[in-house]
């Protein structure tokens, strides 16, 4: 699916030149690189270590002691092989020189596999290091500055995909490590209390230092790789493919490919521009003062597409952030430049680790590209060295492990939070009984702010904060305090009866974060008690405070996690105001009580159609046939409705009962079938369709005869048509061999449905329709060959069967070329096949030159003929929007396609006419067997309970019954059509390229240093 994973670049206004996969240039020396990175003026960049000191750097974090540490590979993007000595590296960097370079680097560990997390433990003689497939804690036990000691703490991560395993370990200021975990793997993560979390793709997790738990943070993201908490405790992750940087809600879900949400939909945004780009990495929140004030409280983020650092400023409305566009803070002419981690130092300069490559990343070009890089990789500093005032910049220190308590408490208030953590960090591990007096008084008194701030948490880490202490906290003059203390209460395992008062309070305070912590602390301590004040917040919160309505949604829905809470609400009193707010939160609840409540809300209050439809699916997911039966009761009595309401109410209802495992009541069955034959007898073409579409939903067998006359109707319009042929085939598909096969072989028949009817027989897994298919075979035009050889190709019975017929010259050898046809024949175990399909191409052109000759042949047709980006538009909505987005339109199956006309013209006809050249794993097709003799084959987007959830070609939903599943199998396949250029006409393409290429900035935007960067610049 390279076109759907083609990378959007644009930035600020400038845009740069079409990117190139591969860079074309050779690499350059640190020195020379160092020339052509380019900052704002009066900051400064220094090289900190280059190869061959250090491997291509991927994570790095400061100790205690004021060393960086970095993990450094060899092997990416491939794990080494089983017996063989992996030779991935951390490497401990420090004596920092004042033009920032690394006076000494140490070999801690060697012999590791893509190492790519890593975190210092506090002592700073080790650190914890994920290397496949585990986390490990590296000890120097002698002082050698060597790994002596190797203990697994957590296991066992996926790393299919060695571009999104675990990484970016964050300290939070609870003294819990927080972690990213990336694209396309699925782990199943545990400690040393027997509790795993099992988390698919893009997630958020945190982990307790010696290994005890794991748990969740928050769920989805597609492939987060960089975590950042700002002052407040806020936590923010970089992002690929959904958007670049969210301030993360605990417990909340956020977009993925096709992925569910939790029943309150996804947490959200904070920004909505891209950067240009999908790659973005190394989030990092500027917390320090050596920065002028513009640069501080403010985030920067890789972007290894565009070769930046880009920079945000963050704007709150109420408690929600919004980032607001900077210039870029970093750009560089050399396009091997990769920043991949940012971390702020303790001497508030910015670390960058520049994974330096020709190649952007991972599913760029193949895995195996000779282009990939192994041997280069930099750190840098950026450093201001403007004019500064002499009270703006505070002085650090260089060893937090050897500094005094009075020492360590004074930099609790240290104008940098890198610094503010390690303090805390130590003074949390330090037994000292007089201490926790001494922090004690620090909250109650100190005028510090943030060395309150701090003391409040290393006093709740150390287990030394009394009720008293904290109560005050929550009542502080200063809302930092107050923020934060209600996060500890969130951290409490139980509340006593004062504290959780004092929260429920604090709903009402002044300020927005403090409302929005106060209703995280009380989500977490579910209380009836809760819920009126909950209430009260959720209906004064002004719509533009998203961040809080969402916070205050999910602490609602955790109220009812208990089924008391749902008996309790029966006494209650509630306004209609609190009736619908309960009821938008029932659908995050998965019990029979939720289920419940919204039978009586339904019943009672006129809701709109999609309400209605997430309501209904709730209650037929979860609630009693009886409640079953009441929604489609309702939906008889709602005669005002258009029949496409009535159907989507229908299909909610039918798709809860499935998932639950639970057939449609007789009456839901009879209402299906008036309707629909209301719908398929229409004249009006898309009643037609969602008449047809509800005939395979409902599996009406009634109306069978119907579809096939509208198949053989050759006055009907060919849509209807193949609709028509593949609800038949999805609802009995062994009696569809004979009409499929008349289709087929029926040369007057229009191509499009001729083609989709050799597409249905491949589906059918009986000996009828592969004889069918080899029949037409021989008479067949090319583009219908084509399409028929794949189906063939997808069985091994088939698979031999056209390689007999080709070898007896009924079919041209060119079809083993097609990359479909020759990725499906070597999936199967047919002897010799290689050797077979090497004969009968002997005396033809290689695949790739073929490939080659229609690339040039487009290039040419399209410099030559007249092209219409608007008519374009319109063969993208046509085509393409069931999968792809631009501009907020069309589906996000795969990621949006903004910017993508910067890849350039040979780049686009390259992947739309080979969109299996490299297809990513997360977006590789699943094929399924039925005990039916269906065969489906999609991009599998989720599992609804007991139903499996696809996308076919064309981005249509196909559900499949778990139970119906006899074999499931992932292909190198992309479910993108790999002949869209037969699918269209050539004008009608070249619209598309027009259109496509369209997608791009075209302004000049002044640069960092205050030029202006042209178009077409590097």
């Amino acid at each position: 699916m390279s076109l759907v994973l083609s990378l959007c670049l644009s930035a600020l206004g400038q845009a740069p030149a079409p990117v190139e996969s591969v860079s074309s240039f050779p690499p350059r020396s640190a020195f020379e690189e160092r020339k052509a990175l380019h900052v704002p003026e009066g900051f400064e960049i220094q090289l900190v270590a280059a190869e061959p000191a250090i491997q291509k750097p991927m994570n790095i974090a400061f100790d205690d002691k004021g060393r960086l540490w970095v993990t450094g590979t060899v092997e990416y993007p491939y794990p080494a092989k089983d017996g063989t000595k992996p030779r991935d590296t951390v490497k401990i960097l420090e004596d920092f020189q004042p033009d920032g370079r690394a006076g000494k680097i140490t070999t801690f560990a060697d012999g590791l596999n893509i190492p790519i997390g890593i975190m210092p433990l506090p002592e700073s003689t080790g650190a914890l290091v994920y290397s496949i497939p585990t986390i490990d804690r590296l000890s120097d036990t002698t002082g050698d500055g060597r790994a002596d000691q190797r203990a697994t703490l957590y296991r066992k991560y996926g790393h299919q995909d060695t571009h999104g395993m675990t990484g970016s370990f964050s300290w939070g200021f609870d003294g819990w490590i927080y972690a990213c975990h990336g694209f396309s793997n699925t782990s199943q993560v545990g400690g040393s209390d027997e509790k795993s979390i099992q988390m698919a793709s893009g997630n958020i997790y945190r982990m307790k230092l010696d290994g005890s738990h794991a748990e969740y943070f928050t769920h989805g993201q597609v492939n987060p790789f960089g975590l950042t908490f700002d002052p407040l405790g806020n936590l923010y992750s970089s992002d690929c493919h959904s958007r670049p940087i969210y301030q993360l809600l605990r417990g909340a879900y956020y977009p993925s490919f096709g992925k569910p949400d939790d029943g309150l939909g996804f947490g959200p945004e904070m920004m909505t521009h891209d950067h240009g780009s999908t790659a973005i990495d190394g989030a990092t929140y500027y917390a320090a003062n050596q920065f002028p004030p513009a640069y501080r409280d403010t985030l920067f983020t890789g972007n290894v597409v565009t070769n930046r650092i880009n920079h945000d400023r963050v704007e709150y409305h109420g408690s929600s952030p919004k980032a607001i566009e900077q210039p870029d803070f970093l750009w560089s002419e050399d396009n091997w430049f990769r920043p991949v981690d940012i971390e702020l130092g303790p001497d508030g300069a910015l670390y960058v680790a520049d994974f330096y490559n020709r190649i952007i990343g991972h599913y760029e070009v193949p895995l195996t590209h000779p282009g990939r890089d192994h041997n280069h990789g930099r750190i840098w500093r950026i450093v201001y060295r403007g004019p500064k005032k002499e009270n703006e910049v505070a002085t650090t220190r260089g060893d937090w492990t050897k500094a005094t308590n009075d020492e360590l408490i004074a930099d609790l208030g240290h104008p940098n939070l890198v610094v503010r953590t390690k303090a805390a960090n130590q003074l949390s591990a330090r037994k000292s009984e007089d201490l926790d007096s001494q922090l004690t008084a620090l909250v109650a008194s100190d005028t510090d702010l943030w060395r309150k701030v701090h003391a409040l948490w290393v006093l709740q880490r150390r287990g030394q904060l009394d009720d008293s202490t904290l109560n005050q906290a929550t009542a502080d003059p200063a809302r930092e305090l107050r923020i934060h203390a209600m996060r500890v209460l969130a951290e409490r395992p139980s509340l006593a009866d004062a504290l959780s008062k004092r929260a429920r309070e604090s709903l009402t305070d002044q300020d927005a974060m403090v409302k929005r912590s106060a209703a995280e602390a009380l989500g977490r301590h579910p209380d009836f008690a809760n819920v009126r004040p909950l209430l009260a917040l959720r209906q004064s919160a002004p719509s533009e405070d998203t961040h809080l309505i969402h916070v205050v949604r999910m602490a609602l829905r955790d109220q009812f996690l208990v089924a008391s809470a749902w008996e309790a609400l029966t006494s209650e009193s509630l306004s209609e105001r609190d009736a619908r707010d309960l009821a938008d939160i029932a659908p995050g609840v998965p019990t029979a009580e939720s289920a419940k409540y919204l039978v009586n809300h339904l019943e009672r209050y006129a809701e709109p159609d999609g309400t209605q439809v997430r309501y209904m699916h709730h209650v037929a997911r979860y609630g009693s046939e009886d409640s079953v039966r009441a929604m489609l009761a309702l939906i008889r009595g709602r005669s005002e409705s258009s029949p496409a309401q009535l159907a989507a109410l229908l299909k909610a209802v039918l798709q809860g009962t499935q998932e639950r495992g639970a057939t449609l009541p007789a009456e839901g069955q009879e209402m299906a079938l008036k309707l629909t034959r209301r719908l398929v007898d229409s004249s009006k073409k898309n009643e037609a369709l969602l008449g047809i579409e509800l005939v395979k939903s409902f599996k009406l067998n009634e109306l069978r005869e119907t579809l096939e006359s509208r198949v053989q109707d050759a006055k009907s319009e060919v849509p209807l048509r193949i609709e028509a042929m593949t609800a038949l085939v999805a609802m009995a598909p062994e009696k569809t061999l004979t009409l499929l096969g008349q289709v087929l072989g029926d040369s007057s028949e229009p191509f499009e449905l001729r083609d989709k009817a050799a597409g249905a027989l491949s589906l059918i897994n009986q000996a009828g329709s592969t004889e069918s298919l080899l029949l037409v075979l021989p008479t067949a035009p090319e583009r219908l060959q084509a399409t028929i050889a794949t189906g063939l190709a997808a069985r091994k019975s088939g698979a031999e069967a056209l390689l007999k017929a080709i070898a007896e010259g009924k079919a041209s050898a060119r079809l083993l070329q097609e990359t479909q046809v020759a990725l499906r024949l070597g999936s199967h175990d047919i002897d010799g096949v290689k050797e077979r399909v090497a004969t009968l191409l002997k005396d033809l052109p290689a695949a790739d030159a073929r490939l080659r000759g229609l690339v040039k042949q487009r290039h040419n047709g399209f410099g030559s003929s007249p092209r219409d980006a608007v008519r374009g538009a319109a063969v993208f909505e046509k085509n393409c929007v069931a999968c792809h987005q631009i501009g907020g339109k069309g589906q996000r199956i795969g990621p949006q396609l903004d910017g993508i006309g910067t890849r350039g013209i040979d780049r686009l006809l390259e992947d739309i006419l080979d969109p299996n050249r490299n297809v990513d794993q997360a977006f590789r097709v699943t094929n399924v067997a039925q005990s039916n003799g269906q065969l489906v084959s999609g991009l599998l987007l989720k599992e609804e309970g007991e139903i499996l959830v696809f996308a076919d070609a064309q981005g249509k939903e196909v559900r499949v019954p778990k139970e119906s599943v006899e074999e499931r199998t992932t292909s190198q396949l992309s479910p993108m059509p790999a002949n869209l250029a037969d699918l269209i006409t050539e004008p009608e393409f070249y619209d598309l390229i027009a259109y496509l290429l369209q997608q791009k900035e075209t302004s000049a935007k002044p640069n960092t240093e205050g030029g202006t960067i042209k178009e077409g610049s590097r």
